[in-house]
C-alpha cells in the first residue's frame, strides 16, 4: 500500500470514529463556548469596547480547546490497544504523524467555523469580508502550529500513566513564544493594522514556527511513537 493510501486510511478511520461518537467535538465545543461567554461577561462591565482584548481571548479559548481535543485524540488508540495494532502494520511512522495531524487540524477548523462567528458577535460586532479573510488566514497558520506541536507531544504523553497531566506541562511552555506572535498579529488585524514591517515580521515568525515543528515532528515521529 502506498504512503498516500496509508495516510487516507488512518485519517478516514479517525474521522469516522469521531463522527460516530462525537465525544471530542461535543466536549470541546461546549468548553470553547463557555470560555467565550465567561470572557464576555467578565470584561463587558468594565470595558465598553472589547476589541483591544479580543485577540487574546480568542486564542486562549482556541489553545485550551485544542489541548482538550489533543488529549483525547490518542485515548481510544491507547485504551483499546489500537496503537499497538497500528504499529504492527507495515505503515511508515511519519505517515501516522501526518494523518493524526490532519485529523486534529480538520477537527479544529470545523470547530472554529462554528465558534469564531460567535466570537465575532460577542467581541467585534461582526467582521467585514477583508478582515474575515485575514483572520481565517492567521487562524489556519495558528492551527498548523498548534496541531503540529500538539500531535507530537500528545503521542509522547499517551505512553505515560499521567498523560492528562503531562501534556499541558509539555505543551503550554513550547506554545508560549508561538502564541505571542499569533496574538500580536491577530490583534493588529482586529485593531485595523499596525506598521507593515511589524506585521510582516510576526507573520514570518509564525510561518517559520509552523515549518520547523512540522519538519521536526515528521523527522522524530519514528522515535517518539516507538518508545
Amino acid at each position: 500500500m502506498s504512503a498516500t493510501k496509508q495516510f487516507w486510511a488512518i485519517l478516514r478511520k479517525d474521522l469516522l470514529l469521531e463522527i460516530r461518537s462525537k465525544d471530542v467535538f461535543t466536549s470541546t465545543f461546549l468548553f470553547s463556548i463557555m470560555a467565550l461567554v465567561i470572557f464576555h461577561f467578565a470584561f463587558s462591565p468594565n470595558l465598553k469596547d472589547l476589541t483591544p482584548v479580543a485577540a487574546g481571548m480568542l486564542w486562549v479559548a482556541v489553545l485550551f480547546t485544542s489541548l482538550l481535543g489533543l488529549n483525547r485524540s490518542f485515548v481510544h488508540e491507547k485504551d483499546e490497544q489500537c496503537l499497538d495494532g497500528l504499529l504492527l502494520t507495515p505503515v511508515d511512522r511519519p505517515v501516522i504523524f501526518l494523518a493524526k495531524l490532519a485529523g486534529n487540524l480538520i477537527f479544529l477548523i470545523v470547530l472554529q467555523v462554528i465558534v469564531v462567528p460567535i466570537f465575532a458577535l460577542f467581541f467585534l460586532g461582526g467582521l467585514t469580508g477583508a478582515a474575515a479573510l485575514k483572520l481565517a488566514m492567521v487562524l489556519l497558520l495558528g492551527d498548523l502550529g498548534i496541531c503540529g506541536v500538539g500531535t507530537l507531544l500528545a503521542t509522547i504523553s499517551a505512553n505515560t500513566r499521567a498523560r492528562d497531566l503531562l501534556l499541558p506541562i509539555l505543551y503550554l511552555p513550547v506554545m508560549t513564544p508561538f502564541m505571542m506572535q499569533v496574538v500580536s498579529y491577530t490583534n493588529a488585524l482586529i485593531m485595523g493594522g499596525t506598521a507593515a514591517v511589524d506585521m510582516s515580521s510576526w507573520l514570518y515568525l509564525i510561518i517559520a514556527f509552523d515549518i520547523i515543528f512540522l519538519l521536526a515532528g515528521y523527522a522524530l515521529y519514528d522515535f517518539v511513537i516507538g518508545e
